[in-house]
């Protein structure tokens, strides 16, 4: 078991490292000044900006890596001003990352919680009544959540649940701590009109967060609960589960503590891999919703009226990129320790390669 984290921490950092590579060349050779990487540039003489230039490019990449590892991304060229004395200022693009990767993260692990909790119940229940109609009435219902676009989904949620039944927020987003009543006074004496009040609070968080949750877990929702139902039917043609219920063990349990729990570790699977897709799939929810987390600070970036802000976008790809492989080095990890089997079957899938190799 420690041999296969070793072996997964390894082929983490060599990915991580890769990353950094392929980023800092993108760095290098957009059409762009890239000593503004390594130095700040509004800040820095014409002198340190020329020594940047012609720096090595090791040099540049050590001396890159270690702003990003300080979450030091260089100032947001569309927020960059100049104050009386003539000192640019901007917004630091780490702080606006940070900002964005918790709406973003709020969004993903609550959408991901409400489709566990939808999928899981749901395709075992149908395994345990195949070919039945409850299991063809899932099964209608899961195809057709799959196949409408979250787009629609949102826009359809927004249009009636938000904006005609008025049920829920149509949209926006509130912090989980609650804004100071300083602030709320200053954006009703001198905020423009139709400005939306600071809100805050975690009932206000996760209320204004309902809809976006459904959204974004109504797209995956079918191929897990599919997932889970042709798992579960496997389980439970097995041995052990017919020896549990010889022994009188309930239905109940047998679900519970045997079936379920061997079924699960494919959804685990299914989840490291699906993380890369749960952003991309966020970035419309944001569209739609209003929400200011990842997908829309890129959408922004990209679309600039002034061009693209390339330190947000390039800050973006590095921190998603670099949390996608660590949530998989995660899933395998907990993937392990729900079947410790998975270290031993994966050890003889590489000796088997080893040997056809040689």
């Amino acid at each position: 078991m420690l041999g296969y984290i070793l072996r997964r921490l390894g082929v983490t950092l060599v990915l991580l490292f890769l990353l950094s590579v392929l980023t800092f060349a993108v760095y290098l050779k957009v059409p762009a000044n890239p000593a503004g990487f390594l130095v700040d540039v509004q800040h820095s003489s014409p002198q340190q900006i020329a020594q940047a230039e012609h720096r090595p490019a090791v040099v540049q990449y050590v001396k890159y890596m270690q702003r990003a590892l300080h979450g030091d991304f260089g100032i947001s060229w569309a927020t960059i001003s100049f104050a009386f004395g003539g000192e640019p200022t901007g917004v630091p693009v780490g702080q606006m990352v940070w900002r964005a990767a918790l709406v973003t993260g709020s969004l993903v692990l609550g959408g991901f919680v409400l489709l566990l909790l939808v999928a899981v119940p749901l395709g075992a229940f149908a395994a345990t009544r195949p070919r039945s109609f409850s299991d063809r009435l899932t099964l209608g219902i899961a195809v057709a959540a799959i196949s409408t676009h979250p787009l629609v989904v949102g826009l359809l949620l927004q249009l009636f649940v938000g904006n005609r039944w008025k049920l829920l927020p149509a949209s926006g987003y509130c912090t989980v701590s609650r804004p100071s009543a300083a602030a709320v006074e200053q954006v009703r004496r001198f905020a423009p009109t139709g400005t939306p009040v600071p809100c805050g609070g975690v009932g206000q968080w996760a209320w204004h967060l309902v809809m976006p949750w459904f959204t974004f877990a109504l797209f995956f929702v079918a191929l897990y609960m599919r997932i889970v139902r042709a798992r579960m039917l496997d389980v439970l043609d097995e041995p052990y589960i017919r020896t549990a219920r010889a022994k009188g063990a309930s239905e109940f349990r047998v679900m519970r503590s045997h079936a379920l729990r061997n079924a699960i570790a494919p959804v685990v699977t299914m989840v490291a891999m699906d993380i890369g897709m749960a952003i991309g799939i966020a970035m419309y929810v944001e569209t739609v919703f209003g929400l200011p987390g990842l997908g829309r600070t890129m959408i922004r970036a990209l679309a600039g009226f002034e061009g693209y802000d390339l330190p947000v976008i390039l800050a973006i790809t590095l921190v998603t990129a670099t949390v996608i492989i660590l949530l998989n080095l995660v899933a395998d990890i907990v993937l392990l320790a729900i079947d410790p089997t998975v270290a031993r079957k994966r050890g003889r899938g590489m000796l088997r390669l080893a040997g056809r190799t040689a």
